[in-house]
């Protein structure tokens, strides 16, 4: 169902085109994702806030998953892409330069980002 890397998988060339259930299922990650990230953030500060994030995705998309009847391979590569998008997230923002007391730039070393539920 959703793959990240489409153009590198063998025939992934002949599909360039998303298919609309592709581009629904990443609306549904993108908005599960942003939405328990949110969460999370007005929520207060926590230990793991990343462990409880992954966890709200998890739960979050299990449901929406079947809600709209998608099989459990789709619901497995939604989990998956969520995850990925997630992490890149997190890369983005640990990489962000922040400024120290004197005014320069340093970077931000990021947090031990928590494995994926099982």
């Amino acid at each position: 169902m959703l793959t990240t890397d489409r153009e590198c998988r063998r025939g992934g060339e002949r599909f360039a085109m998303p298919t609309l259930g592709e581009i629904e299922g990443k609306l549904i990650v993108s908005e599960v994702v942003a939405a328990n990230c949110l969460r999370q953030l007005l929520a207060g500060p926590e230990a793991e806030p990343l462990s409880s994030i992954r966890r709200g995705i998890k739960q979050s998309l299990q449901k929406r998953c079947k809600k709209s009847g998608l099989c459990g391979e789709d619901t497995d590569a939604a989990m998956e892409y969520a995850f990925q998008l997630l992490d890149a997230a997190v890369d983005a923002v640990a990489n962000q330069p922040k400024l120290d007391s004197n005014g320069r730039e340093t970077v931000h070393q990021p947090d031990r980002v928590a494995a994926p539920p099982q």
